[in-house]
């Protein structure tokens, strides 16, 4: 994961807004680093790395034995700007990082709930229905996915698991392609049975299992 900006860089982006906004002029002297420590709260070594920064981009010179001055405004203007669009992509992408840890909470915490709606007996008190459903060679819309189909439209069903080559497919991926062969643990009726053995292209009436 990226880490968290340096705070030298923010340092250096504070500086630069000083110069952008004329609370230092070009040709002006900065103040010492012990003295830009102490307002920043860091240490000396943090504010030479700020300074080191700035100096390459061309916004400072440093002088051996005479100090820090600034020699562009506009060196410093460019440094703010990408500052900026750096501090935006940096919160963009921890946001998203949240966001998809969120998401794989949610998601292992919706898989814990289908596994247990599936463990449970229909002898015991479980207010839905649910049903297996074994896709055939011979069925309507191989190939495609749950998405594709509609499947909730048409049937009025929940696709709450997928079954295939032994692995149950918890919380499936609509876009996961349907094969033969596969188990689509469904919640429903006998209703939503029918509607999804005629989506399947199944003629023939059939009682739910």
């Amino acid at each position: 994961m990226q880490q968290k900006e340096a705070r030298y860089q923010s340092i250096a982006n504070e500086i630069a807004k000083r110069i952008v906004s004329h609370q230092l002029e070009e040709g002006d002297k900065l103040r010492g680093r012990s003295m830009l420590a102490s307002e920043f709260n860091v240490s000396s070594e943090t504010v030479r790395k700020a300074m080191r920064l700035l100096a390459n981009l061309g916004v400072v010179e440093v002088k051996p034995r005479s100090g820090i001055f600034v020699v562009s405004r506009r060196a410093a203007e460019m440094y703010v700007e990408q500052y900026r669009r750096q501090s935006e992509t940096y919160r963009l992408f921890r946001d998203t990082i949240e966001l998809l840890e969120e998401s794989e909470r949610t998601q292992r915490l919706l898989q814990r709930h289908i596994k247990r709606l599936l463990e449970t007996s229909k002898n015991e008190v479980f207010p839905f229905d649910f049903f297996t459903f074994r896709l055939e060679p011979t069925d309507r819309h191989l190939g495609s996915n749950l998405k594709e189909i509609q499947f909730w439209n048409e049937t009025a069903g929940l696709v709450l698991a997928i079954e295939m080559d032994g692995q149950l497919y918890q919380a499936p991926n609509p876009k996961m392609p349907l094969e033969a062969g596969q188990v689509l643990y469904i919640l429903g009726g006998n209703e939503v049975f029918q509607n999804t053995r005629a989506l399947f292209g199944r003629t023939n009436s059939e009682s739910q299992s």
